[in-house]
């Protein structure tokens, strides 16, 4: 990404809550980032704090390239997770964040 070019945000989406940990470590893999246990705690920690209602989201750095953050919300009284991806720069990556989205939010997987 240069400096001219923006970083894209998409827009916030939703997932079964379970799916969250799948979701980061397929994000991360997009990113060339290796998602571990460590990185899990973070997330998994901070989320209680969170509220899509509130405004209220959690930023979690992904390290790779491309560089993005991982931003996530619970919405109180559901099973769900709301999710928005900051430094999207390709349409690649895009497309690889759009489709892991609809999956996560569509099926729930078996841990």
């Amino acid at each position: 990404m240069t400096i001219s070019e923006p970083a894209r945000i998409l827009d916030s989406s939703w997932i079964i809550d379970v799916n969250l940990r799948p979701l980061c470590e397929s994000i991360a893999e997009f990113a060339g980032y290796e998602f571990g246990d460590s990185d899990w705690r973070a997330v998994e920690t901070a989320l209680p704090a969170t509220d899509v209602e509130q405004d209220e989201w959690y930023e979690y750095p992904i390290v790779g390239q491309p560089a993005i953050s991982l931003l996530v919300a619970v919405d109180p009284g559901s099973s769900v997770v709301f999710v928005r991806v900051r430094g999207v720069n390709n349409e690649r990556a895009k497309l690889q964040i759009e489709t892991a989205l609809r999956i996560f939010a569509t099926w729930e997987l078996a841990q």
